[in-house]
């Protein structure tokens, strides 16, 4: 229990002034043993890694378990800033994030002293570079660190991976980096880490996907912003031409309330209202999936869901997402969408331009 009265006027939360109980509570009794058989998986996924022929099916199982165990905690600590949980309170909630930020912190500090440069943290994780004012000799061992900082806070800091580099997406607002928007080449292996953009997203089509991760191996093996633009602008010609497959432009949303609840016309309500014509129920919480067939519509006739033959799309619409997602790739550059389309605008100028000589040479 957090500010008991049994232990009034004690400081157990730096900043906050909260008491804490001794006596165990809820909490633990519900939490622990999940934290236990987390840890319990991480520690099975590890060795699994570490075995000379990793088993790829024991790996993906491993990692499914502790994802769900890790979205039950995430769900958990939600709920102690909920007012309306039974076994929620705010001054928990704010007591958790106080302990997270002194542990970010520390190992913040303590990264730095050891030669390294903290360019990015967030609630679980935190990523470095060598510091370049510091001599090489004098940096010290990741590993040994993070051994250290676990030690020190009581709470596991794995070194994950060691990236070629990593791009964090500015906000829109703002130059500064998305915390939860960023990706990175894995160094010594062909692959890529993706968060927050729109590979990543659930509801993007996997022909924005597939192109947009086509960019960033354009991107890793060029540094060229220019490369990313040509493979954009031979993406964008395949809608047009009809030679993308209707089923790799499907969009899966999740349904957040009733029909009825929708005060915009969105994709999503013009989806909902096609299936309730067809006697379909889709319910909050469940996903709707269609194929946008003209944006320019507000009705039901903007979308097609994926059961019916859909004979045709929108290309302008898929245009729009190819250059967001392209904008997601190259906005760490300091390109941002009006650039990308000024560019693809310049660009399709000089073709007509070529063609149009062409054709003169031809007619004289």
């Amino acid at each position: 229990m957090i500010r008991c009265g049994c232990h009034r006027g004690r400081d157990d939360v730096l900043g906050l002034g909260y008491a804490i109980c001794d006596e165990r509570g809820y909490l633990v009794d519900v939490l622990q043993p999940i934290i236990d058989a987390r840890d319990e998986i991480k520690a099975a996924i590890r060795c699994e890694q570490e075995r000379d022929d990793p088993n790829k099916e024991r790996l993906d199982e491993l990692e499914g378990w502790s994802g769900v165990l890790k979205w039950i905690l995430v769900a958990y600590l939600g709920y102690q800033g909920f007012n309306n949980a039974k076994y929620g309170r705010i001054e928990c909630q704010e007591a958790i994030n106080a302990f997270a930020r002194e542990i970010l912190l520390t190992a913040k500090q303590r990264l730095e002293a050891g030669g390294w440069r903290v360019v990015h943290g967030i609630v679980d994780s935190i990523r470095v570079m060598p510091d370049p004012d510091v001599d090489e000799r004098q940096r010290e061992d990741l590993e040994e660190i993070a051994t250290e900082i676990t030690e020190a806070v009581d709470i596991r800091l794995e070194y994950e991976a060691n990236y070629d580099w990593v791009a964090f997406v500015p906000r829109r607002e703002s130059d500064a980096g998305a915390l939860t928007k960023y990706f990175g080449k894995v160094a010594g292996a062909d692959e890529f880490k993706v968060r927050g953009i729109e590979a990543r997203q659930r509801s993007a089509p996997l022909f924005i996907e597939d192109v947009q991760r086509e960019c960033l191996d354009r991107l890793d093996a060029t540094q060229s912003p220019e490369a990313v633009l040509s493979c954009l602008e031979r993406a964008i010609s395949n809608p047009y031409a009809g030679e993308v497959a209707a089923e790799r432009l499907v969009e899966r949303n999740r349904v957040s309330k009733p029909l009825d609840g929708y005060t915009q016309n969105t994709q999503n309500v013009a989806a909902l209202k096609r299936a309730r014509d067809q006697d379909l129920a889709v319910h909050p919480g469940q996903d709707i999936e269609y194929v946008v067939v003209d944006d320019e519509k507000s009705s039901r006739d903007r979308v097609a869901l994926t059961h019916e033959a859909v004979e045709t799309y929108d290309p302008s619409y898929y245009e729009t997402q190819l250059v967001r997602a392209v904008e997601s790739v190259l906005s760490p550059l300091g390109w941002d969408r009006t650039d990308i389309r000024r560019e693809l605008a310049e660009t399709r100028e000089l073709d007509l331009m070529a063609f149009a000589t062409v054709g003169k040479d031809r007619h004289e």
